[in-house]
């Protein structure tokens, strides 16, 4: 197979993207942190409030991302936020940042159909991972990003909230684990 090397500064695309994944221990101070606030989102399913406050919950344990990701990468030493000249690192933002566009769609179903907006919330979060299969080089974030994106339409529709906030717990920790291998993988190639 035939790898594209586009230069800059001599450094090929595969060596910045070699240089962000490790850095960035592939995203996963991120995806652990899913795991704990789709956990979150699990419970308050059970707060057995009316669904707008439920929802509004919902958008407030998102907060929790940024401040549980930055606990993560001190955990496992991922450098997630450093100042890096790496295009790869920025496109690792910008496809994080994409994800805040798509959330207009779920703060619309919020006061129109507020009885999906949890369903488009999964939606969306499984389908901005996507990129991250290119950025990372992981097949996990591809086939994760689709089976998260599908399998929230499906158990929203036919199971409920309840069921579609659980599959994405057991999702993002598979893919969690997945993530620990290709790390450790990737290490051994080294």
């Amino acid at each position: 197979m035939n790898t594209i090397s586009i230069t800059r500064n001599d450094q090929s695309l595969n060596e910045l993207k070699k240089d962000a994944q490790k850095a960035q221990k592939k995203g996963l101070p991120f995806i652990m942190s899913s795991v704990l606030i789709w956990f979150l989102i699990l419970l308050m399913q059970f707060t057995g409030k009316p669904v707008s406050t439920v929802n509004l919950y919902t958008f407030m344990c998102s907060c929790m991302l940024l401040p549980l990701s930055v606990l993560f990468s001190k955990i496992i030493k991922a450098d997630t936020f450093r100042k890096s000249d790496n295009p790869i690192s920025k496109l690792g933002f910008i496809c994080t940042m994409n994800q805040m566009l798509y959330i207009l769609i779920v703060m619309w179903a919020f006061n129109r159909n507020p009885e999906a907006m949890l369903m488009l919330y999964a939606m969306v979060f499984g389908a901005h991972l996507l990129p991250f299969g290119w950025v990372y080089d992981s097949k996990a974030y591809v086939v994760f990003s689709i089976a998260d994106t599908f399998g929230a339409l499906l158990i929203a529709v036919f199971f409920g909230n309840v069921a579609m906030a659980a599959f994405m717990i057991v999702m993002q920790a598979v893919l969690t684990i997945l993530l620990f291998a290709e790390i450790r993988r990737d290490r051994q190639l080294e």
